[in-house]
């Protein structure tokens, strides 16, 4: 074979080998796109149909938790005063108030911040349960409604198993040093508890799972206390089905008496921390 057929097939190998990619990448970009879609229809079912089930708010007047809303906002409390805007977000509001309604019959929710959703993201709305304390960021319940209209979720069940869960854990390092020299801010981050059970010191256990932030004074409990503390804690916590992780940090007595549930991740700046330990 001469040198210009050699050329020519090594020429036509090369753009068969072109053409067969092109078609491979043709090819799998029309799956993608019909899996998308069909995808896309599905959910679009499935959503229609939720959304049929849930309670919406009139958007024609008012409610008057509605116009309370309005009013501690700053905001006109008459319906054709309202801008376009205004009207939206009040019954934005109002839609996640029916679901937990319906979610949690007798309990009352005051409303509190509205997050819109981003491009792609989920709408959150936070609420404080009536009677629970509006400075303990623990207490907002975030209601979250998916941005295709799939319907809620929220969190309530974790604020009321809290303190429950808290209590064990608090009775034991009170127990090993003394009531007043630990404090302890715990965050369940899902439970099987469910709302209508009983919710105390002992259906809690095995069925929270959470973590928690630990702070002594190092007065009471120097570096090697402090180690022995966190094993013999660890000990507890698995042979009695606590399922906890956490951080136990030391802070001198000055400091230590300023922490509160409202500022104690304050604490957590290495001028303040005497030992620092996450487990």
């Amino acid at each position: 074979m001469n040198n210009n057929n050699f050329t020519e097939c090594a020429i036509m190998h090369k753009l068969l080998k072109f053409m067969l990619l092109v078609w491979l990448a043709i090819s799998g970009v029309c799956l993608l796109w019909c899996s998308l879609r069909e995808k896309t229809n599905n959910s679009k079912k499935e959503t229609s149909k939720y959304e049929e089930e849930l309670p919406t708010a009139d958007r024609s007047s008012l409610t008057e938790r509605q116009k309370k809303i309005l009013q501690e906002e700053g905001l006109p409390t008459e319906l054709n005063k309202l801008t376009q805007s205004q009207k939206i977000y009040i019954a934005v509001i109002e839609d996640a108030l029916l679901y937990l309604d319906k979610q949690y019959e007798g309990v009352s929710f005051d409303f509190h911040t509205l997050r819109s959703a981003s491009i792609m993201g989920k709408q959150e709305l936070r609420f404080i349960p009536n009677g629970f304390d509006k400075e303990d960021k623990r207490n907002f319940v975030t209601v979250v409604k998916e941005r295709d209209g799939s319907g809620y979720s929220d969190n309530y069940m974790l604020i009321l198993v809290r303190e429950s869960m808290e209590n064990v854990i608090k009775s034991y390092m009170e127990d090993y040093f003394s009531k007043g020299d630990v404090k302890i801010y715990l965050r369940p981050g899902s439970t099987e508890i469910e709302y209508g059970d009983v919710i105390n010191e002992t259906t809690v256990i095995g069925k929270v799972q959470s973590r928690a932030a630990v702070f002594l004074p190092s007065d009471i409990c120097p570096e090697d206390k402090f180690n022995t503390f966190i094993d013999d804690c660890l000990k507890w916590t698995n042979d009695n089905d606590i399922q906890c992780g956490y951080r136990f940090t030391t802070v001198d007595r000055e400091n230590y008496e300023k922490i509160s549930q409202c500022n104690y991740t304050e604490f957590y700046y290495s001028r303040y921390i005497v030992n620092d330990a996450s487990k």
